[in-house]
């Protein structure tokens, strides 16, 4: 499972060539680099208030007891698209997985139940049950010993939009069956149906043990409409006439899995085939996205390939399609064989040169390893699922695009968790978790990744992917725990590897360490402190790179962290010019150290990867102001050969004095027309459009006519600004395009208006489905408004943005809207409408965001 992540501040960095030495971990020998623990540390004990992020305790959640072993699952199922409902026929094969039993508890949630009988050879035989609407219940005449299989077949009907549902971040709702535009009522949307399981939701749909630690094969007999493509788990064995112009779609899955990986999606769709050896891949879009299906999934066989490979596991199923689907309650589902995404991921060309979805691809394509084939036996232990598929984006990143990339997207995995940490720190597995939905967070997702890389570096390429390989082949089809992957990597490595697991998987938290430099006329002292509060997070054993540069040498030495104060000793006698703590950039946690202007310097100057020339930049960035060094540092990164270094130095200069600005503007110019990323592209746009120089009107206009959405949309705006004397002309240029990337433009120019045609552009847009810039649009609407000099028609807009964020439960339409309305308070009814707006949705997450804006 995917979810949409928080954006952050983009960092960059560069390589640079220094001689590289790697010497041995060090020891108390004279001359060389060693270890001063400090054994005589004293903590003083008070009493406190608990921390707001400190560990909940919860009931203990273990893994559900197997009574029967699932065998088989067949569904034969067909819609009612008026009442939203879906009548089905389950036939369920199962045995008692060791003890006699009398008696069956199925997870049936919201049915209703019609018939329920044992088949004994065809012959139908009625059995006594009970149904609360949650539990099917049933009672057998005989006792069944193990061995002895049954085939019990119930008839029900699903009513999904008669369930109470609730839901979290991640998944926003817990329906498992969706129509979408049943009636066909909204031109702009497809009629689609399509279902999603995890975490618990695959009851709303079938009858079934809705538990991660059960599995089965299963048949899905479909039947649709004709003008309708059906998707399901396995293969499509055939099609049959089903009669009234409607069709069954038999789908047979030989491979069993668990029941929450079970899935349906029937629309108009396009399927675009390709391959993988000798395995079918397919991409199933809206027709109108068919030309961009192989530039949005292309990359796919691939994918499977390099995840093959280096898992020395080849890919595990029949075949791997992936669907787009509309109003997805999540980011993407890793349903075996067959992967539903949220319509975002559809994209144009154009968009796809700014946005690709290698990253939410390959996430969900490592799933089919880790999730699929060996599945957790707990909700408990989802980082064995959520770390493995967020982790697969840093190694395709590192493969495809090199390291610096991989640091750039993990840097802000780590700092993801770490805005997550100020309000909670959970340990990664939790049995004492709240509920299955409290799992999917950014503990699971990003700092489970940052903890598998550091696993990583801690026993070595070659042995890790090793013990991934023996992790798979061991627990293939079977439900595993957090110490089935202790034990692979055990049973690869020899070693003792409990440390490890306790620390970053058992435990809550994470490192904050203080460096203190220390210099003196024989050696380097870096003196270390482990801050963490340890009444409620570990004094960490951190193995690390350090590597020091000292006359233009560089030298590496490996050393551990393991107490509260730790003192590392190196036989430098002067001042390096520049150290970097953690050298492979593995730490999870936050390290401050006192470095030097000069050392910052140079450490931009001499770092190889790129992570640490990233961090440099950042804490030159507030000195940029004061010192022309400093200056000519940020100058020198708009050469560098990682874009986001020539990214983070434009942002530099967009805030730095025109002066200053006009001394780079040759360069400025080069970098907006020419540069291979759009972002830095359009960076450089934007400075253009600050600036003053006699050609700033070709350039924006050159700018305009970028085929990236990003930049082209930047030099509009900035051409907007400017008040051209065709200014009008150009925005007619925007008028019929269908790219959501114009609409800020437009917005921008429409609310400097105070007509009539502004405001109808505004509620004609803003009327349509979701075009992900909502909170923005609005804003410029309520900006027009203010400018209004029309009193009846502030009104309108008014009881417009009133009924937006009423009928809407999307944090940024009602934030955007009771925010829109603030400077409009003068108007009769605007505050009693933003106090019915903020009750209305008081039970909401955003509703403190509510609280801020009053």
């Amino acid at each position: 499972m995917k979810r949409l992540l928080l954006v952050f501040t983009l960092f960059v960095a560069a390589f640079s060539a220094c001689r590289r030495k790697t010497n041995p971990t060090p020891q108390l020998v004279s001359g060389k680099a060693f270890v001063v623990p400090s054994d005589s540390v004293v903590q003083v004990f008070k009493e406190k208030p608990v921390p707001l992020w400190a560990s909940k305790k919860y009931s203990y959640k273990p893994s559900a007891t197997r009574y029967w072993d699932l065998i088989h699952t067949r569904l034969e199922v067909s819609f009612n698209w008026e009442k939203q409902q879906m009548p089905g026929k389950a036939t369920l094969t199962l045995e008692p997985l060791f003890y006699s039993q009398n008696t069956l508890d199925l997870d049936a949630k919201g049915f209703d139940i019609h018939k329920v009988v044992l088949l004994k050879k065809a012959i139908e035989q009625k059995v006594k049950y009970e149904y609360d609407g949650q539990k099917l219940r049933i009672n057998f005449d005989s006792v069944y010993a193990k061995g002895q299989k049954i085939q019990l077949r119930i008839e029900y009907t699903a009513k999904p939009n008669e369930l109470t549902s609730s839901g979290s971040v991640a998944i926003t709702s817990e329906k498992g069956l969706y129509f979408i535009n049943p009636l066909g009522k909204d031109a702009d949307k497809p009629r689609q149906i399509w279902t999603q399981g995890e975490s618990e939701s695959a009851r709303c749909w079938f009858p079934t043990i809705d538990s991660p630690n059960e599995r089965c094969t299963q048949e899905m007999w479909i039947t649709v409409d004709k003008n309708f493509k059906t998707l399901s788990n396995g293969q499509l064995l055939y099609s049959k006439e089903a009669g009234s112009g409607q069709r069954t779609d038999v789908w047979e899955m030989k491979l069993p899995h668990s029941p929450y990986l079970f899935m349906m999606a029937i629309g108009e769709f396009s399927v675009v085939q390709d391959k993988w050896r000798n395995k079918e891949v397919s991409y199933w879009v809206e027709p109108k996205y068919e030309p961009y299906a192989k530039a949005i999934f292309g990359k796919t066989p691939e994918m499977i390939e390099f995840f093959s490979r280096k898992l020395n596991y080849p890919f595990p199923w029949v075949k791997y399609d992936q669907v787009v689907i509309r109003d997805f309650v999540s980011g993407a589902m890793e349903n075996t064989t067959a992967t539903t995404f949220m319509e975002a991921v559809q994209s144009t060309d154009r968009e796809l040169i700014d946005r690709n979805w290698d990253d939410i691809i390959a996430h969900e394509l490592f799933h089919q390893w880790f999730g699929d084939l060996v599945t957790l036996e707990s909700w408990a232990n989802l980082p064995l699922n959520e770390s493995f598929a967020n982790y697969s984006q840093y190694l395709w990143d590192e493969y495809k695009h090199g390291v610096d990339e991989a640091d750039f997207q993990a840097q802000k995995e780590k700092l993801q968790y770490l805005f997550e940490s100020g309000r909670k720190r959970e340990p990664l597995i939790r049995y004492n978790n709240l509920s299955p939905m409290d799992m999917f967070d950014s503990h699971s997702y990003a700092k489970g990744g940052r903890v598998l890389h550091m696993l990583r570096k801690e026993v070595g390429d070659e042995a890790f992917f090793e013990s991934l390989h023996r992790y798979l082949k061991t627990n293939e089809f079977k439900s595993v725990e957090i110490h089935n992957l202790r034990l692979a990597f055990e049973e690869v490595t020899g070693r003792d590897l409990n440390w490890f697991f306790n620390q970053w998987f058992l435990s809550a938290g994470h490192s904050e360490l203080s460096v203190r430099i220390q210099q003196d006329n024989s050696s380097l002292k870096l003196i270390c402190a482990q801050l963490q509060d340890s009444l409620y997070t570990p004094i960490y054993r951190l193995p690390l790179q350090v590597e020091i540069w000292a006359k233009g040498e560089c030298q590496s030495f490996p050393v551990v962290l393991s107490k509260a104060n730790d003192t590392l000793v190196f036989p430098f006698s002067s001042q390096p010019d520049a150290i970097l703590f953690d050298a492979e950039a593995q730490l999870l946690g936050t390290i401050s150290i006192n470095k030097t202007r000069q050392q910052l310097i140079n450490q931009y100057r001499l770092a190889a990867r790129g992570i640490h020339r990233h961090e440099a930049l950042l804490q030159l960035k507030n000195e940029y102001a004061d010192y022309k060094e400093v200056q000519q540092v940020f100058a020198n990164a708009l050469d560098d050969q990682f874009w986001a270094n020539r990214l983070i130095a434009l942002e530099a200069l967009t805030a730095s004095d025109s002066s200053v600005q006009l001394r780079s503007l040759s360069k400025i110019k080069s970098l907006a027309i020419s540069d291979p990323n759009p972002f830095v592209r359009a960076q450089a746009m934007k400075i253009i459009g600050i600036t003053h120089s006699s050609d700033k009107k070709a350039v924006l206009e050159s700018g305009m006519k970028d085929k990236s959405l990003t930049v082209s949309a930047t030099a509009y705006k900035a051409y907007l600004k400017e008040n051209y004397e065709d200014v009008v002309l150009k925005m007619g240029e925007l008028l019929n395009s269908s790219e959501d990337a114009y609409m800020e433009v437009l917005a921008d120019y429409y609310a400097q208006s105070n007509d009539q045609k502004g405001f109808d552009w505004f509620t004609k847009v803003l009327s349509k489905p979701s075009l992900g810039n909502d909170y923005d649009l609005i804003l410029s609407f309520g900006k027009l408004l203010v400018n209004s000099r029309d009193t009846a028609r502030q009104q309108q807009g008014v009881a417009f943005l009133y009924q937006k964020a009423m009928n809407s439960t999307r944090g940024e339409i009602v934030i955007g809207s009771y925010q829109a309305l603030k400077p409009l308070a003068p108007l009769n009814g605007v505050i009693e409408k933003r106090k019915a707006i903020k009750e209305a949705h008081k039970k909401e997450e955003y509703a403190e965001v509510l609280d801020y804006l009053e």
